[in-house]
This record gives structure tokens, sequence and C-alpha cells, in this order.
């Protein structure tokens, strides 16, 4: 059975001691640096001034217990009950470093049947939200976490006890704790944040950890890894041509009767080091990384025929943070200003496989507003965006 949250009545307060109440949410921003530098604390999730009454939202949804390499769905509503006026969400998402380790994903959201964005939401009267979201656990690390008047990721207080009292053990269990949340701005402002919370037990062969990290691949067995050069032309981004950019590990091909699979799971990460010295669009003094990586749960697949790969249906994710990043710093779910897809691309091979080395190649133009954000779609709207991997391809 779901139950629904209802953000629409009169006195809403959290459910749960020690919730934040929102006491206030005025900002006075001015300036398009302190304007670029709230955009890192997420700012869809934050609002410039506000007047009128204000509401806080506390709620719990806890998933089923999960064993690592498998995942638990479900849908979480938020119900419209007024039958006259619409609401607007500004944006929707996991609050600041809150699910960095990325236990927990959104798959989609709803209004009806129709499929939404994590921004500018309207939701008509009488009608509700469904925010469909997985839990995949990755690891059995406990969240360090303390809010909602519990506290998790640290040792239990020592408690003297008889000898002969059984211990409770801990460490076959691993809870996991992420917030996600929605600001609201029309009628009334306010903040609705729900807490989720998983159990991650160890998976159906002892497992305690969901994978290989991306960039890891041992060739042989059906397996192809690519490694070496990972260069990338955004004209309306920067000037000067390709960039060689330093891509985190070895790319995992699987390859089985001439047919090839890219997991962009297993994509690793490529990172970018954009400064305001070289992007007039950026405030001054800013410098931040972008990050290309694999899109979550999706894959390219097609052909390899003994010299040339070609896949459809590749999917990249891209994600913009401040300072320069390293390998180290990147999870799937690390906080970050932008955060979108780029699908149904294609890679195809402009210079066949010889002597070990092949030349890939990926070409493809952005839509209008690709990132949603207004200050980074100046430069990536209508983008047009090469991409040439030339390197060594080992089986």
């Amino acid at each position: 059975m779901q139950r629904f949250f209802r953000p629409q009545t009169s006195d809403l307060r959290p459910q749960t001691k020690g919730a934040a109440l929102f006491s206030s949410l005025r900002s006075q921003v001015s300036g398009l640096t302190s304007c670029f530098l709230l955009l890192a604390s997420l700012l869809p999730y934050f609002f410039a001034s506000c007047s009128g009454d204000q509401f806080a939202g506390w709620h719990i949804e806890n998933f089923d217990t999960t064993q690592i390499t498998t995942s638990t769905r479900k849908t979480i509503y938020i119900a419209n009950n007024d039958s006259q006026e619409e609401q607007h969400i500004r944006g929707i998402g996991f609050d600041k470093g809150s699910n960095a380790a990325g236990h927990f994903r959104i798959d989609t959201i709803k209004v009806g049947e129709q499929s939404v964005g994590t921004k500018d939401i309207i939701i008509p009267p009488g009608g509700a939200l469904a925010i469909t979201v997985t839990y995949a656990p990755l690891n059995m690390e406990t969240t360090f976490a303390d809010y909602g008047g519990w506290e998790t990721g640290k040792p239990d207080r020592w408690i003297p006890h008889n000898p002969s009292d059984e211990q409770k053990k801990n460490s076959d269990v691993a809870i996991h704790r992420s917030i996600l949340q929605a600001v609201y701005d029309v009628p009334r402002q306010g903040v609705v944040q729900i807490e989720l919370v998983g159990e991650a037990v160890a998976g159906p062969n002892g497992e305690t950890t969901a994978g290989g990290k991306p960039g890891e691949c041992t060739p042989g067995d059906g397996v192809a890894c690519y490694t070496g050069g990972f260069a990338i032309d955004i004209p309306k981004l920067y000037s000067g041509g390709p960039r060689e950019l330093v891509l985190t590990g070895a790319v995992k091909f699987t390859i089985s009767g001439g047919e090839a699979t890219l997991r962009m799971d297993d994509f690793p990460p490529a990172l970018m080091i954009l400064k305001s010295t070289e992007i007039p669009q950026l405030p001054s003094g800013v410098t931040g990384t972008l990050i290309i990586s694999g899109a979550e749960g999706k894959s390219g697949t097609g052909t390899f025929d003994g010299s040339r790969i070609n896949l459809k249906d590749v999917t990249f994710r891209i994600r913009f943070v401040l300072g320069e990043a390293t390998a180290a710093d990147i999870t799937p779910g690390m906080a970050s200003m932008i955060d979108f897809e780029i699908p149904n691309l294609e890679i195809d091979t402009i210079e066949p496989l010889t002597q070990g080395t092949i030349t890939l190649h990926l070409e493809t133009t952005l839509n209008d507003a690709p990132s949603g954000n207004q200050l980074f779609d100046q430069f990536l709207s209508k983008a047009k965006v090469v991409v040439i991997m030339k390197g060594q391809l080992s089986f």
C-alpha cells in the first residue's frame, strides 16, 4: 500500500523528532559570482526570497532489506489535495552530500501519466506527483548521518552486560540513509524532506560490494579493454580544438560472436578542468571540473567485426563541481551543480584496429537546454560535441 504525503495541510510539521524546521528561507544573493557559488549548494533547493506563511515537512520511507548486487524499487507519492489551486515545485533532488555514495537513485518523476524533469514541476488541483526511487546498495558501509533524531555510522556506546547475554551483531547489516527533498514556491513556500532508509545484507554469493570500480578491466574471456586517449572538442565552450582529457581507467567492452556491449556503469570518468581565464562565461576566479562518465543502468550495444566497433544507445552522464576534482573524488551520488544525461549516442570506428591500435569517434549536437541550468546552458545550448578515442584495444 502506498502512502500519500500531503504538503498542503494548514500546519505541516516534521513527524520525526529532531528534523530540521525551516524558520526562514530568505537569502540575499547579489552578483554573478555569488549566484554561481550558491549553485554549488544546489540552487534549485533554495529561494532568493519568500514571504507569507511557510511550511516544512519530514517523512520517512523504508525500503525492503536488499542484498548487495540486487535492488529494491518503490514509488513515493506527494499529493496536491487542493481542489482549486495548482502547486509549483521549484526542484526535487537529493540534499547536498546525503547520497554521495549513490545507494539511491531517482528513476522517474511523473505527474499523472506524464513524465517530468526535476525542476519546475506543476501538480494540478487534486493531482499527485509520483517519484520512483531505486535502492541499490553498493557496499556494506553504514551511512554516517545524524538527522531525524537518529545517528548512524558510529560505533554504539559500550554498555556493560552479563557474559551470558547474547550480543547483537551489527556487522551483518548496513544501514543506508539519504534525504530526498522537494522545494515549493506556489501557492506556499516550503520544503518537504523525505528520508530514505535502506538496509543492505551480503549478496547471494556473499558479495559485500556491488560490481567493480569503473575503469577496471582485465582482457580475455570475451572482454576487450581500451586504454589511451579521450579527446573532446566543444567549440562553443572553448577555442583551440580538441582537448585531451584524463581518462581515469580502461574502457571495458564485452565481445561475443560479433556482438559488442559497452556497459555504461563500467565507463571510467573523464575529467575536464574549466577555468574562468579560459571560459569567459564563468564568473571571475572560478575553477571547476566537468565530469564525463557513463550513465547508470544504461548499455550501448552493437557490433565488432574484428577491426571495427560500432555501438548505438550509448549514454553519457555530465556533471560539474567546483574545484579541481580527482578520480578519487568521484562517486555516483556526489553533489554537483549540474547533472544530466546525453542519450542515444553512437560510437563508430574511424581508424580500424591495426596492430592493437584503434580510433573511435562520437559526435552529437546538444539540445536547447541540456543541463537545465541557465548559467551553463549559455555555452551548452546547441553545442556541437566531438569525442575522439585513439589508443590500444587489448583482448
